[in-house]
């Protein structure tokens, strides 16, 4: 180690003592000293948070206010308080113990889930970086510099691409490479990310503002809309009633079924990775990377609440009262027959003013909207007809023949569905961020749609990049068991640089890579909790520091609480998703598990871990 590099950590290791008798001292003097001398000292929350506001939780906030309107305004904030229950365990032992959470798990609990668990991270971040680089630079072509970099932009196709990519690439590798050299880089590393989460605050409240100024939000609805209402995994929201009045009986059913289960999948997919697997690896080393140890446990109350829940929740519900302020119970654009469109628009409220169609659906709209309408249309037909059409579906897709391909769905369309399940087929597709801000810009003007939105979501692409190629760096050095700074840890920060493709292929290469990762990811995250679970309760690591009484009463209550909902929870979508295969693959993973504990000698108490007296 260099003179220079010796002097940064001895200045470091100053920097620690002193924050940790500033928290003394403000834990004394409580009050307004105490909350500032707090919000000096948060980090890893904050750091949790640009994980978690990735494209997934957009996507996902998105849907919610298209499929329920602002009646799911519960679900994530939810499903995040589940989260941070495990992540308040995870803090407990790390700050405890001073142990890194890999190799306790490996050693006090069992290899095979702290072994899957950090693959299952590592591999999760080199696919989930992909749509952040779709995302960061689809916010360039289409709403912060569209003149330059869109498609037909001065620059092309092809060069805004790679110009984008490289820039995102080369600034990421800056951040991320300075975080890993310790010390001040640190510090400086979450600043930058406590002013990124910032500006994703405060560019999405923006555009609420500017929504409500406009007089488009119904804000007793949207304080209602916080309220769980559990009841809406059996039933559609309340908004699809009309709707559904005016199918024909005998589909009715079809049409509840899809948006039950879409509202059913929504809940279940959020509570499951709300707090993904990601997070809780690398939540243990960042609170190592500060130098804090145990009276440092007090304090993360506060650093969770107001470095992740808050920026989550003010986030994920700004986005979900803007799309559901645009989009619930309104047809995507380019689906239907625009006459048609605004013939029953003016049906369901005459007094609506049906503005001409400007924007086209994407294909992914598209075939959503197609696929829903052509199941409808074949259970107009015998049995044995509408077989026989799937059959003949199924060969001119093997053979690409797509114009008759689209003769047959338009066919099926028109002949056998009626203008409300067009309608209410079009009311269900997916949008994305785009989408929203050019259906924003009527009521908040040019600026706030596609600027202030714009950056906010940008904020959000950058901010999860930089935090998946940390993780990736930290789970190399593990893995090769090196101190994470140096080599060790640039190269293994590198390995997301598959998302620098993204932009270029990621359609193509998201249903083969997805698919299986997501399985490995969704298998994992309830065995990683149901790990620091066991790690709480287990003596021959916390000894002395394990919660005893009501504390700990009220620690496996809380974390047993998270385990009844999240594992269902993920088993359900395990299965939803990847059938009787996903369910083999977790029997198997759970088999090895249960093998290696029990051909492998138990632990030894830790030196210096004999129990004290109960009533501690």
């Amino acid at each position: 180690m260099s003179d220079q590099e010796l002097s940064e950590q001895q200045s470091y290791q100053e920097e620690s003592s002193r924050e940790a008798e500033l928290l003394r001292e403000a834990d004394e003097a409580g009050g307004l000293k105490k909350v500032l001398t707090y919000l000096r000292l948060s980090g890893p929350g904050f750091l949790q948070s640009a994980i978690t506001l990735g494209s997934g939780s957009l996507a996902g906030s998105l849907y919610l206010g298209v499929l329920a309107g602002v009646s799911m305004l519960w679900v994530q904030p939810l499903a995040m308080l589940l989260g941070i229950i495990m992540l308040s365990a995870i803090a407990y032992v790390t700050l405890s113990t001073g142990k890194r959470p890999f190799p306790a798990i490996n050693n006090y609990v069992n290899p095979v889930l702290g072994w899957g668990w950090a693959i299952a991270a590592f591999v999760a971040n080199m696919v989930w970086i992909m749509p952040q680089y779709t995302l960061g630079v689809g916010v360039f072509r289409q709403n912060l510099l569209p003149g330059v970099f869109g498609e037909n932009g001065l620059l092309g196709d092809f060069a805004s691409n790679l110009i984008l990519v490289l820039v995102f690439f080369v600034i990421a590798v800056a951040f991320v490479w300075n975080y890993g050299r310790g010390g001040w880089g640190v510090k400086i590393f979450e600043l930058i990310i406590k002013v990124m989460v910032a500006l994703i605050m405060v560019s999405f409240i923006g555009v609420v503002i500017r929504l409500t100024i406009a007089g488009e939000l119904d804000w007793g609805s949207i304080v209602v809309g916080f309220i769980p209402d559990p009841a809406m995994i059996l039933r559609p929201a309340e908004g699809f009633v009309e709707l559904l009045a005016n199918i024909p009986e005998e589909f009715r059913e079809h049409w509840e079924e899809i948006i039950v289960s879409d509202q059913r999948g929504v809940i279940v997919t959020t509570a499951a990775t709300a707090v993904g697997i990601n997070m809780t690896f690398l939540f243990g080393y960042s609170l190592l990377k500060r130098r804090w140890g145990k009276e440092y446990r007090g304090f993360m109350k506060f650093d969770l609440g107001f470095g992740l829940l808050i920026p989550f929740l003010i986030a994920t519900a700004c986005v979900v009262v803007a799309s559901a302020s645009q989009f619930h119970l309104v047809p995507q654009h380019g689906l239907m027959d625009p006459e048609e469109l605004a013939e029953i628009r003016r049906e369901i409220d005459p007094d609506i003013e049906v503005l001409p169609e400007e924007v086209e659906a994407d294909s992914g709209q598209q075939n959503e909207y197609e696929g829903n309408l052509v199941e409808r249309a074949l259970l107009a037909m015998p049995e044995d007809e509408a077989q026989s059409i799937r059959e003949q579906l199924e060969q001119y897709e093997v053979d690409e023949d797509e114009e008759a391909h689209e003769t047959l769905v338009a066919s099926l369309i028109d002949d056998h569905t009626t203008p409300y399940d067009r309608y209410l087929a079009a009311t269900l597709v997916r949008r994305n961020n785009f989408d929203l801000a050019n259906a924003l810009e009527p009521f908040t003007g040019s600026f706030f749609a596609q600027y202030v939105f714009g950056i906010g979501v940008l904020g959000v692409a950058f901010s999860s990049i930089t935090m998946l190629m940390i993780i990736s760096g930290v789970g190399f050095c593990e893995f090769i068991n090196k101190s994470h700074d140096g080599w060790a840890f640039r190269i293994g920060s590198l390995f997301p640089i598959t998302g620098v493709f993204a932009p270029f292929w990621w359609a193509a290469a998201a249903p083969w890579l997805v698919v299986p990762t997501s399985m490995f990811a969704f298998l994992l995250i309830p065995l990683a909790y149901i790990s620091f679970f066991l790690l709480m309760n287990q003596r021959t690591l916390l000894g002395n520091e394990m919660p005893r009484g009501g504390r700990r009463i009220a620690w496996n209550a809380l974390m047993g609480l998270a385990l009844i909902i999240i594992v269902p929870a993920s088993g359900y979508e395990l299965f939803t998703q990847y059938g009787w295969r996903g369910v083999g693959v977790a029997a198997l993973f759970i088999l090895a598990a249960l093998a290696v504990h029990f051909i492998r000698p138990p632990v030894s108490m830790e030196p210096g871990a004999e129990q004290k007296d109960q009533t501690q």
